[in-house]
Formats: C-alpha cells, sequence, structure tokens
C-alpha cells in the first residue's frame, strides 16, 4: 500500500485530488492546505486526515508527496520531502528560478524516493498517437513546429493572488502557460530547444505582475525550429507540425486536422486519402477519471509499483523551465540565448 500526502488541494488540483482515494493499491492518507474548506472536501472525498502544516506530510507513514502548491513554494517542499526519502511528484512548473530547479534535481540524485512532474496534457490518449506519428516519419522531414496557449483570465485577475505576483510565479503567462508547449513538443521530437529570442510585455492585465502576451522563437537541437505563444487577454490554443509530407494541427488536446502523402493509421488515427485534409476527435478524459490507462497520477503510481522511471521525469522539468527563463531573458535583453 503507498499511501500518499497531497499538498495543496485547491486551484487546479481541485479537478484530481480524488484519484488517490480511487487508485489501487493506494491509501490518500493526508491532504494539505491552508484553507479549511478545501480540507473538509477533500475529506468528504476519500482523504484519511488533514493538516495545515506542511512538515506533517514527512511522517514516516507516507510514502509519496504530490506537490501542487504555489510555484514559489516548490523548492523548500520537494527538497524537504526528497531528503525525507518520499516520491515526489511535482506540479508544473518545477519552480519560480532556475536555481530553485537546480536545487530540486540535486536533491532527487541519490534520493531513495524517485521526482516526477505532474503535466495535465498526457491525460488525452491523442498525445501519445501524435508521438508515434511522428517517430514513425510519415510527417517527412519535420521543418518547424508551432504552439499558442492563451486563456483570457488576466482580464479579471485578482492583484492578490498569487498568480498576479511576478516573484511568486517566476514570470506570467508564458511560464504558466506556455511551459504545457515547451515540455510536449519537446517529447514529441525527441529533441531539446537549445536557443531562444522572444518579445515580451504586459499589455492589458495591470493585475498580473509579469507578461501576458508573450512571443518566442526557439531552435532545437536537431535543427527544428519552434514558435511558442501565450496570453492572458486572448482565446486559442493550438499545436502544430510542419514536415516535407505533411502537416498536423492539434486545437485543445482531442481535436486534429491531418494532411499526409500517404495513409497512416494508428488505434486512435486511421488516414485514408492522401493530400487531403481529415478531422479526428480523440476520447477527452476528465483528469481525475483513473479508470483512463494515461490518467498522470494513475501512471505515477504504476511506475512505481513496477519498479520504473515515472512519464516525466525532474531533469525535463528543469530543461522545461530553463527553456521559459531564456525566453524571459532574451525579451529583455533583445539578444538570442543559449538555452543553459
Amino acid at each position: 500500500m503507498l499511501r500518499v500526502a497531497m499538498v495543496g488541494t485547491g486551484g487546479m488540483a481541485r479537478t484530481y485530488r480524488e484519484c488517490y482515494a480511487k487508485l489501487p493499491g493506494v491509501q490518500w492518507a493526508l491532504a494539505v492546505d491552508v484553507n479549511d474548506t478545501e480540507l473538509e472536501n477533500c475529506v468528504k472525498l476519500g482523504a484519511k486526515r488533514t493538516s495545515k502544516t506542511f512538515s506533517d506530510a514527512l511522517a514516516p507513514d507516507i510514502d509519496i508527496i504530490d506537490i501542487s502548491t504555489p510555484n514559489h513554494l516548490h523548492e523548500e517542499q520537494a527538497g524537504a520531502a526528497l531528503q525525507a526519502g518520499k516520491h515526489v511528484l511535482l506540479q508544473k512548473p518545477m519552480s519560480n528560478t532556475l536555481a530553485g530547479a537546480d536545487s530540486i534535481v540535486a536533491a532527487s540524485r541519490g534520493a531513495k524516493g524517485r521526482l516526477g512532474m505532474y503535466m495535465s496534457s498526457y491525460t488525452q490518449p491523442l498525445i501519445w498517437e501524435i508521438k508515434q506519428l511522428v517517430a514513425s516519419g510519415v510527417l517527412g522531414k519535420i521543418q518547424s513546429v508551432r504552439a499558442r496557449d492563451a486563456h483570457r483570465g488576466g482580464l479579471s485577475a485578482k492583484k492578490e493572488a498569487w498568480r498576479g505576483s511576478l516573484e511568486k510565479t517566476g514570470g506570467g503567462c508564458f511560464i504558466q502557460l506556455s511551459i504545457h508547449a515547451i515540455n510536449m513538443v519537446q517529447w514529441w521530437l525527441d529533441a531539446k530547444i537549445i536557443e531562444a529570442s522572444a518579445f515580451s510585455a504586459n499589455q492589458h492585465c495591470p493585475n498580473i505582475g509579469g507578461d501576458d502576451v508573450t512571443n518566442a522563437i526557439t531552435k532545437f537541437d536537431n535543427g527544428i525550429y519552434g514558435v511558442f505563444e501565450s496570453g492572458y487577454a486572448s482565446v486559442g490554443g493550438s499545436r502544430e507540425i510542419f514536415g516535407s509530407r505533411g502537416t498536423l494541427r492539434l486545437s485543445g488536446e482531442s481535436e486534429m486536422e491531418l494532411t499526409l502523402d500517404q495513409p497512416w493509421e494508428g488505434k486512435l488515427i486511421r488516414y485514408t486519402t492522401p493530400e487531403t485534409p481529415a478531422k479526428f476527435t480523440g476520447a477527452h478524459f476528465a483528469l481525475n477519471d483513473t479508470g483512463n490507462p494515461y490518467n498522470q497520477h494513475r501512471m505515477f503510481i504504476e511506475a512505481l509499483q513496477n519498479g520504473k522511471p515515472p512519464h516525466m521525469s525532474g531533469e525535463q522539468g528543469r530543461q522545461d523551465l530553463a527553456v521559459v527563463m531564456a525566453v524571459y531573458e532574451s525579451a529583455k535583453s533583445g539578444a538570442v540565448l543559449k538555452v543553459k
């Protein structure tokens, strides 16, 4: 029985916090939050006990600590959990600073517990089949990729909220939103972003301390170019891959348009008419659906149970954050910068 402490149960965690009460071989032993109402709801959903103090998650009867707290708390909490021998599943981004990410990765090396990153997009099966499609070579030689992540939340943001703090988040919309695409596209292409150039500003959202719009151009270590856009005052999300023999566009996480020079068939995608755009709709799973084999909490637990590494490593989380920070530094300096 793996005993889990969930630290930070409000915000986005509300959409998945009961997973540990549903998974076999797991006990939701502890819920930690500063909000009484959130803790009361966790008990109703299956948490055995609650606390307002993080250190209680370091108790001997806890095996895994799931950290879904604000960015600026990750370094201290994840470091303490790893030093205490706990497995850690850490919400993106890894930290609000690159130094913080380095500290967490250093703590994970030689630690008794495993460190994994929680990236919600991998819950959707179509995301996995796209990786297979790219790896098959049916798109030909990939020339470039493009991704956009945006919503209008910045227009109604509250000044006192932690997401409005440049210091606590480490930035604004780009670190909070585009880190999803940065992580996923590198995974799809099996390549690292090594250079970045960007423009970044706050144009419409006075209660956001960082950027509310950022546009970045990047270079991967295999020569592919990428464009990443984010916004807090407009709507629209997509992923696009442009190859010499085909083009793929993903809207949201389960609507895709595909054009190829030849047929291709996978479990979810059956493309039959070359050079003709075709649309596909993949199954969409809620983040708390543990019956989904791609549920990210289920995958983390199964990796631990089977002695395998987590799907998304701490080192990759650090790489993603390094790209974000290179983008921000480029926007300040006006230079093309190497990803550190």
